[in-house]
Formats: C-alpha cells, structure tokens, sequence
C-alpha cells in the first residue's frame, strides 16, 4: 500500500510516498506537480523493512510533512505576497528559526534564510541593516555589565560580547525590547554568533555569489557605539 504526504508549510511545496512490498520499499519525492524521483531500498526481511519506513515517515512527519489520502485534492501553494523589507518583517524571518534543531546553528537558521532569499537583494541588505540598528542599540556598558556581572567591562572580549548580544535578539521583539529598557533582563550564558552570517547565507542562496557587497551605516562590532561606552570618552 503506497502512503502519501505534502509538507507546504513556509516555503515548501513538496510532496514524498512510500510503497512497501514486503522486504522492500520504494519512495518517490519531489516538488508538487512534478513526477518526482523515486528510490528504491531492499532488506533481509519484511520486519526490517517495515521498521526502516516506520523510521522514514515519524522522520517526514517531524520535519513538517503530512498524510494525505491517495484521491485527496492536494490545494494549491500560493506564492507568499511581497512586502518590503521593515522592522515588523525582520522579527517574522527570524521567529522562523527551528529550535527543533538546537546544535545545528546552520539548520535552526535555515527556514529563515529561505525565507530572506525569496526577498529582493535590497531586502535582504536592508535587513543586515536593521540587524546591524538592534546590535549596535545593544553595545553599552550597562549591558556588558548585566552579561558579565562583576567583570570589567572595558576588558571583556568584544566579539564574545557581540555574540552575546546576539543571543538577546534571537529571543524575539519583546524580549529584545525588555532588555534594551531593563539590562538586568540579559540571558546571561547565551550567544548565537550565526545570527551575523544569515543575510550573507540567504544573499548566497539568491545569486550563488560567495562575497556579501553590503556594508552598514553602523558597526554592530564591541565598542562602535561610543556613546554607550562613556568611560572611553
């Protein structure tokens, strides 16, 4: 009996069956509408067979597929509306980082770097921007104070420190705003260093280019933001 499934969720479209015939299955994947590829798999026994298949679909299903019956009508994917690129935008990409996927910094960061590459160039450089905006709103003493307490603030590492603000970020708008107001508020023992490799990754999934051309009005590096820092004025 072959089983169906559709996953269209985000920027998925994609279907994936599978046909057990006793000590072997065969499975067919591809893009909805497409006739797809098939593979195929044998195995000493129908037990073992059954067991690797039941291993494929909880697998399918983690990863946001779902069964659906041979007659059923599969609905149309329909293409995500353009917006421009804003700060309400920003915080949507990034809430669609997998945490499934802890460990895996490229693939917690994948649904969102998809996302940003179905985006226009300029999009794609005018969310380094803000990403730069919220690092940099984030480079002060009184915050390097709250992620080290008892340290001294002008000896701590900066990119350590810059990797920690990046931890503030990936917990959301109204965590990052909670903390820009209340530094006491700061996920002590965090960081997500990835978070500034996404534009580059998603501008490299668009053009297939390696070099990012973007350059920021402001630095998100430790220190830029002078008047955060008042003791090295």
């Amino acid at each position: 009996m072959k089983q169906y499934f559709i996953n269209q969720e985000g920027e998925s479209n994609k279907f994936w069956t599978i046909e057990i015939d006793n000590t072997a299955y065969t499975t067919t994947f591809g893009k909805i509408g497409t006739q797809g590829r098939e593979a195929h798999k044998e195995f000493a026994t129908a037990v073992a067979c059954a067991a690797e298949a039941a291993k494929l679909i909880r697998e399918k299903q983690r990863k946001g597929y779902r069964a659906v019956q041979a007659n059923e009508s599969i609905p149309e994917k329909m293409p995500v509306p353009y917006r421009p690129m804003s700060e309400g935008l920003f915080w949507e990409i990034l809430d669609l980082f997998n945490w499934k996927k802890t460990g895996d910094d490229d693939a917690v960061m994948l649904p969102a770097e998809k996302r940003l590459a179905t985006l226009p160039v300029e999009d794609i450089f005018a969310f380094e921007d803000i990403l730069t905006e919220k690092l940099y709103q984030l480079d002060g003493e009184q915050y390097a104070a709250a992620c080290y307490p008892g340290e001294d603030t002008n000896h701590i590492s900066g990119d350590a420190f810059l990797y920690d603000r990046c931890s503030v970020l990936v917990n959301g708008p109204v965590f990052y705003e909670s903390v820009v107001n209340d530094p006491s508020k700061w996920p002590v023992g965090m960081e997500f260093e990835s978070l500034l490799n996404l534009a580059a990754q998603a501008y490299t999934r668009k053009t297939k280019e390696e070099d990012f051309p973007h350059l920021t009005a402001l630095s998100y590096e430790t220190r830029s933001n002078m008047a955060g820092w008042p003791s090295l004025m």
